[in-house]
């Protein structure tokens, strides 16, 4: 096949890749920045994972702002301003500030009713049969100016039972207190208002991302210009994901400019022409452009930490082009390109499919993120072959030059290298094998989830500061309620409160949000009105005593026994109260049809003993912690133990391709410098204290495609040993540069990557120079 014919064909695929891009991608790209994205999914069956999508998103979208000010007039007055100018924006669906009930469409329902809705300390007290502090407070409430805030008259609910239960719904939980309409927390010398905001959008999404932020800044602006003084501190996902996003945008920028400086750099010191450089710049734009296409019509977006792992996909995509031209140095005045492709390209296709086969071990383990990992780096290693292989011979000229002096020096020097007699060597090996041996025995796994996630220093000290002030806050943590009826999901779950009740008692939980907190199940109905039946509405109850003692005509208090008795047999139902405006700071709770039944969460804050949690769970039907965290980082541990696994079978699949070009004896040589490479990084970890992680085992999956690349390059370049070396070389200083800058990247678990990949590339290099050297006393 002619060097034009070949051409013709990478021009081909070119042009089919930019109509994709241009036509199917670009339109419709979508860069994701969840990091929960990119991790397995946990969840044991379809009810949690619904769970997990409908509540973990409803709670992820929702963020608190604390405004601050010197007193409360000029908190509210700042949080006023703050929330209107929030509101304004397109990017939020709600923001809610001031908390006033509408009384009229909440009595509208509950009335009705009324008769079997408690508050919780009124229930106790008739459970015990404790009337007299009923009396007394119905009396206080009689001759107090309390008594003009009732929500209905004394002569309608004397003791207040159903004015307590509608406090209750909108009492704050914590150091939280509603007043004047807005949630408030008194401080020593400052006060603060709470403004609650739920984006209309993902987090996560970089188009609601940026609206949320322009609107933050214009809110603030707005409180500042309202309140000089006054100080807003967001709490919430919103504010980890753009910083989060900003983050990895720099990363991008500076990872993929520093690689492309150190390639330029490297290109224009070995080759001393511009030719080689331009060339390598089209192999990396298709390098960058291909794997941007492949992973979006894969997976219809891509993950924003994807991107970042793919910026130093540069060092390992030019090993191709610094093959390619080191080639001219074999024979300077009479190599071309077509001598370049006829002498590179078995090495080429034999490293690019094992190092390939390195990558897609990425594939195995069912996390996202890493699948989008293992398209993206297969794609671009693969166009970087191909172009190197179809387009750079028609375009390298012809002549190439000499090696630069101080490069031919160094080279030449590490080309004499042999090794140890074996009287010297054996005892080397013993010594690393036993200091190998003790780093593994060191290494400590780190399987904890959180261990992968990073924030600012200054975002955790505001989360802490809205949590100390507000007394705790949401957790992601949440009880998962099912039953067969709605009626059997609200009586498992007052089973469950009240053992919360006693957590929250003893300090171990700071509250909970529960639907049956304000529509408890008809059994609870009923046994409402039997408390009230006999004690309160008998001949002999505390309702005619205390009616009597104040001067109410026998009249008004047959009045009320009617109304009672004609309440009996109904009851608040719950589809009514989720389809009323009432509902909506609870809505988010039910998780509703389930396919087998109906299921809610109960929403958790202040967690400060999980053991005492799934202990409240135990023994109670249909009720089961879902703590995600905990479970991810289950599953991480387990898909580290199968990438261990899975790292030994990629090593078998290297070498049965490697069997079917060389002979056993040569196959296992290959080996030595993979291996050995791994097995060093394991042991580097172990020396030094650094924890290892399931991305650790990853990054060994690629340590092992580099290495077996090395030991290729050089067994293919025979007599010719200085100008594979070379090759090599080079390679590994432009990955070392690449995964060097991964290993002081922000994000955990690309610097897990980054610095595994670091050791392993630099210890399969020494190796592999190590092993093709021949014996001291032999023939070079």
């Amino acid at each position: 096949m002619s060097l034009r014919l070949r051409f013709g064909i990478w021009l081909a695929l070119v042009g089919a890749l930019a109509a994709v891009f241009f036509l199917q991608v670009r339109p419709h790209l979508r860069i994701e920045s969840d990091i929960t994205a990119m991790l397995p999914q946990t969840a044991p069956d379809a009810v949690v994972a619904q769970a997990l999508e409908r509540f973990g998103v409803a709670a992820g979208r929702r963020s608190a702002f604390l405004v601050e000010a010197a007193d409360f007039r000029a908190a509210r007055t700042a949080g006023a301003a703050f929330a209107q100018a929030l509101a304004q924006s397109s990017a939020f669906e709600s923001v809610e500030f001031e908390r006033q009930t509408d009384l009229a469409a909440a009595d509208a329902l509950f009335g009705p009713v009324r008769h079997g809705l408690l508050s919780a300390h009124d229930r106790d007290l008739l459970l015990r049969g404790q009337s007299a502090p009923l009396e007394q407070a119905a009396l206080r409430g009689l001759y107090t100016p309390g008594g003009l805030l009732r929500v209905r008259p004394f002569a309608e609910d004397p003791f207040n039972f159903y004015g307590n239960y509608l406090a209750g719904l909108t009492q704050a939980e914590g150091p939280l207190a509603l007043r004047e309409g807005v949630l408030a927390v008194q401080g020593k010398g400052d006060a603060a208002v709470l403004v609650t905001a739920t984006l209309r959008d993902s987090p996560f999404a970089l188009g609601p991302q940026q609206a949320a932020a322009a609107a933050l800044e214009a809110a603030a602006q707005a409180m500042n210009a309202a309140i000089p003084s006054a100080r807003v501190t967001p709490s919430g996902v919103l504010g980890h994901a753009i910083a989060n996003t900003e983050r990895a945008t720099r990363e991008i920028s500076l990872f993929g400019s520093l690689s492309l400086l150190g390639v330029a750099a490297v290109f224009l010191y070995c080759f001393r022409s511009l030719r080689p450089l331009l060339l390598v710049t089209v192999a990396l734009g298709l390098s960058t452009l291909a794997p941007i296409v492949a992973v979006h019509l894969l997976f219809g977006q891509i993950h924003l930490l994807a991107l970042v792992f793919g910026s130093s996909l540069i060092g390992v995509a030019v090993d191709y082009a610094i093959h390619f031209f080191s080639d001219q140095f074999r024979d300077p005045q009479h190599w071309d390109g077509a001598a370049a492709y006829a002498h590179v390209r078995p090495a080429i296709l034999i490293g690019m499919g094992t190092t390939a086969l390195g990558y897609l071990a990425f594939l195995l383990p069912p996390f996202p993120g890493l699948r989008q990992m293992a398209v993206f780096s297969v794609a671009g290693l693969v166009a970087a072959g191909v172009t190197v292989l179809l387009a750079f011979p028609l375009f390298a000229g012809r002549g190439g030059r000499a090696m630069p002096p101080a490069l031919g020096a160094s080279i030449m020097a590490l080309a004499r290298m042999r090794r140890p007699a074996d009287r010297v060597l054996r005892p080397l090996l013993i010594v690393a094998v036993l200091a190998i041996g003790f780093g593994l025995w060191r290494v400590v796994w780190i399987d904890d989830v959180r261990a992968l996630q990073s924030s600012t220093p200054a975002l955790l000290a505001q989360e802490a500061h809205v949590r100390e002030r507000l007394g705790g806050g949401m957790d992601t943590r949440f009880f998962l309620i099912e039953g067969a009826d709605a009626e059997t999901l609200l009586r498992r779950e007052e089973a469950l409160r009240a053992r919360l009740d006693a957590l929250t008692g003893s300090g171990t939980l700071g509250g909970y949000l529960a639907l049956s907190r304000v529509v408890p199940s008809a059994e609870r109905q009923a046994q409402n009105r039997q408390l009230l039946a006999g004690p309160v509405y008998g001949e002999l109850g505390a309702l005619p005593r205390l009616m009597a003692q104040v001067g109410f005509a026998d009249e008004v208090v047959a009045r009320q026994r009617a109304e009672f008795d004609a309440g009996a047999g109904r009851h608040l139902d719950l589809q009514a109260w989720l389809a009323s405006p009432v509902s909506a700071p609870y809505r988010s709770l039910w998780l509703g049809d389930t396919g087998r039944g109906v299921a809610a969460a109960v929403a958790l804050n202040g967690i400060g003993d999980v053991g005492a949690l799934r202990v409240a769970a135990e023994g109670l039907d249909g009720v089961r912690l879902i703590d995600r965290v905990a479970d991810i980082s289950t599953v991480l541990a387990h898909y580290r133990r199968m990438a261990l696994l899975g790292l030994g079978g990629a090593l078998l699949a290297i070498a049965a391709v490697l069997a079917l070009r060389y002979d056993l004896r040569q196959t296992l040589h290959q080996l030595i410098a993979p291996v050995g490479g791994c097995l060093l990084t394991l042991a580097v970890h172990g020396w030094f204290g650094i924890p290892a992680n399931l991305f650790t085992v990853l990054a060994l999956l690629l340590v092992l495609g580099l290495g077996v690349d090395y030991g290729v390059f050089l067994r293919e370049g025979g007599a010719l040993r200085p100008i594979p070396m070379l090759a090599i070389s080079v390679a590994a200083l432009t990955t070392l540069l690449a995964f060097g800058m991964l290993s002081a990247s922000a994000t955990p678990f690309i610097r897990s990557l980054g610095l595994a990949v670091l050791i392993g590339v630099a210890s399969t290099w020494l190796l592999a120079i190590l092993a093709s050297a021949p014996r001291a006393g032999a023939t070079a």
